[in-house]
């Protein structure tokens, strides 16, 4: 694939090598903005590294506490079931969505230079 960059404008024109057909046109600009964009949206977002955190915390503290061992074993499965049910939520869902939206737009904003 090469990329050829319309000159003097801040568009690209993606090519294909065999075919010589167009696969794409870009604009930094627009590219740029839509990062920064996601970038401001996954902000709202539940941070899964964070959660994960949380609950380990959760439940070493849990672990540390003077109760019988039954009560301190139900309520560290209610916390996981309550987890594991969390991580299937959309918003969950969404956020992988759009980190990895982001992570694709950063690798193509670097190879427009």
């Amino acid at each position: 694939m090469t990329l050829t960059r319309l000159s003097g404008s801040k568009w690209w024109i993606e090519t294909d090598d065999v075919t010589f057909e167009i696969i794409g046109t870009y604009n930094k600009v627009a590219i740029n903005a839509d990062i920064q964009a996601i970038r401001d949206t996954l902000l709202a977002y539940p941070n899964p590294a964070q959660d994960a955190k949380d609950v380990t915390s959760t439940l070493n503290a849990i672990a540390s506490m003077a109760w019988e061992q039954g009560k301190k074993d139900r309520i560290s499965a209610l916390i996981n079931a309550m987890y594991q049910s969390y991580q299937g939520d959309t918003r969950q869902l969404e956020a992988a969505q759009l980190q990895a939206r982001l992570e694709a737009l950063i690798i193509l904003r670097d190879r427009l230079v």
